[in-house]
């Protein structure tokens, strides 16, 4: 995840966090979803047994927990 999408500026440093991703990572709990973050990177690894209606449901949640995300970026 980005800042900034014409400088590619991280949302996060290297080997670091920041306010931005741990708000994502609370909202995505907070929704019962149990994010995999590094960084500046959320990574998407449902298991192999998800359900249809799971995948869709954490689909939900991420693109809620997103918005979250985006109040740290600059708009275009």
């Amino acid at each position: 995840l980005v800042k900034d999408r014409a400088t590619k500026e991280p949302l996060a440093p290297y080997g670091g966090s920041s306010p931005a991703m741990d708000e994502l990572v609370s909202a995505c709990k907070q929704r019962g979803l149990l994010p995999f973050v590094n960084y500046h990177r959320l990574h998407v690894v449902p298991p192999c047994t998800v359900s249809d209606s799971e995948a869709r449901e954490g689909l939900a949640i991420l693109d809620e927990a997103l918005s979250v995300a985006d109040a740290h970026t600059v708009s275009a």
